[in-house]
């Protein structure tokens, strides 16, 4: 029997997909709602110096202040710490790659680490080279023959346009490979020092006449 083909509507357009390229594409249910919230702001339930809404609570799908984390609620949950670059919110690389396949994200530095813009970073004034911009936004990429998209949405939208890809960029975490496991190899040489070189027999003079 004919694998049945998921469908799946995509601006506005009926695609369809095999099941296995799908599987290999799915992402974190909570991206979306990630990629769309505004952080670094107030927070509306503690007030003072440690109220501004650094994390991003995965569970609970929720910005929240370093007071809302310290919570007991919130101890054994998910989280993603939030910074700020050029006034744009970013995530540590390192913390980005537990949860979805970052490869072809152009990464920033920020106080020395590596971070991902999630959304856009501002454009910068000067002409580009075709194969210098972001697929989706147009922004600049730094190196082309590596990066393909500035920030985690624009990845996220190319991937949620392109479901026939025969090769797409996945969403889904890259598992580690394992290593093949080595046979320790036998060594039938003889050692020097345990060679003993054995005399066929005993020699004999030849008789004198």
């Amino acid at each position: 029997m004919a694998q049945l083909l998921r469908k799946e509507m995509v601006s506005g357009y009926l695609l369809e997909a095999e099941p296995h390229i799908y599987h290999k594409k799915q992402k974190p249910a909570w991206l979306d709602s990630f990629l769309c919230k505004d952080f670094l702001g107030a927070c509306m339930i503690h007030e003072g110096r440690k109220s501004e809404l650094n994390v991003y609570c995965i569970d609970c799908d929720a910005g929240m202040c370093e007071s809302c984390v310290s919570a007991d609620a919130h101890s054994s949950h998910k989280k993603l710490q939030i910074y700020k670059h050029v006034h744009r919110d970013v995530v540590l690389l390192p913390d980005m790659q537990k949860h979805i396949d970052c490869s072809q994200i152009q990464p920033y530095r920020c106080n020395g680490k590596k971070v991902l813009a999630i959304n856009p970073l501002p454009h910068s004034g000067r002409e580009l080279n075709s194969g210098e911009k972001c697929k989706v936004c147009h922004r600049i990429i730094f190196k082309p023959s590596i990066y393909t998209y500035c920030s985690i949405s624009c990845k996220v939208t190319a991937v949620s346009g392109n479901l026939t890809s025969s090769d797409p960029p996945y969403l889904a975490p890259k598992k580690p490979k394992k290593k093949p496991l080595l046979k320790p190899s036998v060594d039938n040489t003889e050692s020097p020092t345990t060679r003993v070189n054995k005399r066929k027999g005993v020699p004999s003079r030849a008789p004198f006449f």
